[in-house]
């Protein structure tokens, strides 16, 4: 087939193509609303980001994942850990507080949070990162536990109420008891 040929046939393809993108002679779309594709990194692929579950440091570009359509925009892996999560949860882990974070794991902490983490190195990291004190302060809260006694004491305070609930002990004695 000539040049001739192959020419006139790309052009009568291309005339019934109303997908076509045709440009101004200037070079810009002539309806920039519809035709213009803009692509962003959220973050430059060198600053360090911290792993949500492992709190490890690493940068950005080493979270990513690449499958058979190129990178994914949803999906990210942690080098240290290898935990696969969601690049929303790594997106905002940039920007979260120790009280932002601590909401986030106790939300996550129904669907297995704390089974997906490595304890004692989790707990470290929090600690050199400054943000423990805030951080367990917020869980507790969000938890419903009171900060101020202990686990032996809670259980006794309890066992004392539901026995004065019950009538087995009278009110007057259980305060003695306490003093």
């Amino acid at each position: 087939m000539s040049l001739g040929a192959k020419r006139f046939k790309r052009q009568e393809r291309a005339r019934y193509d109303k997908q076509q993108t045709v440009l101004t002679p200037s070079g810009t779309a002539p309806n920039p609303r519809i035709y213009s594709v803009t692509q962003t990194m959220m973050i430059a692929p060198e600053k360090r980001v911290t792993c949500p579950f492992c709190l490890g440091l690493e940068q950005f570009r080493r979270f990513l994942v690449s499958g058979e359509k190129g990178i994914s925009r949803g999906t990210v892996k942690c080098p240290i850990c290898n935990m696969t999560f969601r690049m929303r949860s790594l997106m905002n882990m940039v920007k979260w507080t120790a009280t932002e974070y601590a909401d986030w794991v106790f939300d996550y902490s129904h669907s297995g949070f704390w089974n997906k983490v490595n304890f004692e190195v989790w707990k470290k990291r929090l600690y050199l990162m400054g943000w423990s004190s805030e951080f367990w302060d917020r869980y507790r809260s969000l938890k419903g536990e009171d900060t101020n006694e202990s686990f032996t004491e809670y259980i006794s305070h309890k066992q004392r109420e539901d026995a004065m609930e019950k009538g087995w002990v009278d009110p007057q004695e259980a305060k003695a008891l306490e003093t």
